[in-house]
């Protein structure tokens, strides 16, 4: 073994400015060498923590160790790995030891439809006692309510003076109700303030300076809201992407994403997301538990009431991104004139919405005409029409519509007398689960969505479809008559008019991975879809 002093070691900023590191020089390593370094750091306490035990390459005799003095006990839980007989408790020489040794950890690999951050293997800790106050379990639930709820609550009389005079300058509509007062306030809010980490939660400066932290946005609308008398809660969560919330295990690690609920109208509000409008928080805030902070009164005294609940998401008609498509062929059966609207609804249009209006002008036209090239790659455009592209809308009532007409040679291909229409292609391109590995972790969706569309073409005089059936695709998962999952295509024909619909839906965030073959079968119909190839031919005479 080789220690290597700190004077030895040198420290490097990244290019981008960002976090710095350090590195040494090993004498005697040869190219092509293994080295196993251990390294330690200090930083300031924490009651609450999270280590991750896998990684992306297998690894041996993996261990965790929490040190601390005596009289002090933390509470340890191992996510994803074994639950028995994990932990080791023991005290030498006035300090407490809890361990965890895992013989061997495979590697975490990537797959589709999965959060591997999420599956990862992982150890979370927090003090849980402290023998000075007896078997007292220490921050809890309902202490995290009180916490929080003093936190964000607060307000100083030079705040309270801040907040009413930001509210004068609002000019909200004197007729309108609470909620409808509560959304114009998050509109000029997300406008006109800007986040900012660095800056104090203090409400005065916040005013003052138009920028707030992730905290300091909580606190101003946690403020507005109740000087509006709009009926609130205060949930705050984790990223389920990365540490889905347990309740079972109350470490405030979990406490990192504030939303406020609005009860009476069942809306939520992402305070510190200026992307984001009520109805909707972001989907990875959802389809997980958070801890709902309710504000009681004791006469005159406030007080909270916390209790740890399911935070819904949205459903999949409710985050649309459907196609109405089309095709009318050139006389020489060389070009296509394509007529495609889309329209996208919920979390679907959250990935465009918010920031079209940001894109600069002559940049708008460009970036619409590569979301529709995604649809017909070589596209010519004699039209394109976008609604809905104001900040501040709320996707739900008024979704994102792209409206264009094109034109194409991609669609047609020549064979002879015959010709080759690429009908799936107009899909774009599809996701594909065809790995041969057995499967790793349950699926998970990042929300829930649908799509439909309807392709409409009419064949030239004197042709028919030799194989209109190859358009009939179905693939279900979930029970029968309302499949959970599903793809599903099938044609009608009049006189030379075909229309396909296509219908495909997926209405669970999750799937258990035991049931894994029924899921990728849907995913991989719309991909098969998007290979099917009609072949026009001359009608007999």
């Amino acid at each position: 073994m080789v220690e290597v002093s700190e004077a030895n070691m040198k420290e490097l900023k990244d290019e981008d400015g960002g976090r710095g590191y350090k590195i040494f020089a090993v004498e005697g390593v040869e190219k092509g060498s293994e080295i196993e370094y251990v390294y330690s750091y200090e930083h300031a306490a924490n009651f609450f923590g999270r280590a991750y035990m896998q990684s992306e390459v297998a690894a041996h005799n993996v261990t965790f160790e929490l040190i601390s003095p005596e009289q002090f006990t933390f509470d340890m839980r191992l996510y994803q790995g074994a639950t028995s007989n994990t932990v080791a408790d023991t005290v030498q020489n006035g300090k407490r030891i809890m361990r965890i040794a895992l013989d061997n950890v495979p590697a975490a690999l990537e797959e589709g439809f999965a959060n591997m951050q999420a599956e990862r293997m992982r150890v979370e800790y927090k003090l849980a006692y402290n023998s000075a106050r007896g078997r007292v379990r220490l921050f809890t639930w309902a202490d995290a309510s009180q916490h929080l709820h003093t936190l964000i609550y607060g307000f100083t009389k030079d705040e309270q003076k801040a907040l009413d005079k930001l509210l004068k300058q609002m000019n909200l509509p004197a007729q309108a109700s609470s909620t409808e007062k509560a959304a114009a306030a998050e509109h000029y809010i997300k406008i006109n303030f800007q986040l900012n980490e660095a800056t104090d939660k203090d409400l005065v400066r916040v005013v003052a300076t138009r920028a707030a932290s992730q905290m300091g946005f909580a606190r101003l609308f946690a403020a507005i809201l109740s000087k509006l008398s709009v009926e609130h809660e205060l949930v705050v969560t984790s990223n389920r992407n990365e540490a889905p919330f347990d309740e079972a295990f109350d470490t405030w690690n979990y406490l990192e994403h504030y939303a406020f609920y609005l009860p009476a109208t069942k809306q939520w509000l992402a305070p510190g997301r200026a992307d984001y409008r009520m109805p909707l928080i972001p989907a990875e805030w959802t389809a997980t538990r958070g801890l709902f902070v309710r504000t009681v009164k004791l006469g005159s005294t406030e007080s909270a009431v916390g209790t740890v609940r399911e935070i819904p998401t949205l459903t999949a008609d409710q985050s649309q991104d459907d196609l109405a498509i089309a095709v009318r062929f050139g006389a020489a059966m060389d070009k296509a004139t394509v007529d495609i609207k889309q329209t996208m609804g919920g979390y679907q249009a959250q990935q465009i919405q918010p920031f079209y209006s940001q894109i600069p002008d002559d940049k708008r036209t460009e970036a619409m005409q590569t979301l529709v090239k995604g649809n017909v790659p070589d596209a010519t455009f004699q039209r394109l029409v976008v609604t809905n592209g104001e900040p501040g809308l709320n996707p739900l009532l008024k979704p994102f519509i792209v409206d264009a007409t094109v034109e194409t040679a991609a669609l047609l291909d020549r064979a002879g007398s015959k010709y080759l229409f690429k009908v799936g292609t107009l899909l774009g391109v599809q996701s594909e689960l065809y790995q041969n590995e057995t499967r790793q972790y349950d699926v998970e969706n990042a929300y829930n969505r649908r799509y439909q569309r309807t392709i409409t073409f009419e064949l030239p005089a004197g042709y028919q479809v030799r194989n209109l059936q190859d358009l009939n695709i179905v693939a279900k998962a979930g029970p029968g008559s309302t499949p959970t999952y599903l793809f599903e295509s099938s044609y009608e024909q009049k006189g030379q008019a075909v229309t396909v619909t296509i219908n495909e839906h997926y209405r669970e965030v999750r799937w258990p991975k035991k049931d894994f073959e029924a899921f990728r079968n849907v995913v991989n119909a719309a991909a098969n879809f998007n290979k099917v190839v009609l072949v026009l031919e001359k009608k007999a005479s």
